[in-house]
């Protein structure tokens, strides 16, 4: 898993390409980083929401950066 898919992919969200990934919480913009482990999760800058990425939603993510960017 590669963060800069992650980060690629919310680049294209914010252009309208693709569907945006929004806080649960209070529908703001959430951010990508790595915790110490390496492990990908998104977290919201006007709330304490964090969460995990699961390769399932990394394989989705990665297979549409992939067909925006080809």
């Amino acid at each position: 898993m590669k963060i800069q898919i992650v980060s690629k992919y919310l680049a294209l969200a914010e252009e309208g390409l693709v569907p945006g990934i929004l806080c649960p919480v209070d529908q703001g913009l959430l951010m990508p980083n790595l915790d110490l482990n390496d492990t990908i999760y998104l977290y919201c800058l006007s709330c304490n929401y964090k969460n995990s990425m699961g390769l399932e939603v990394y394989d989705g993510i990665e297979k549409t950066v992939r067909r925006h960017t080809n």
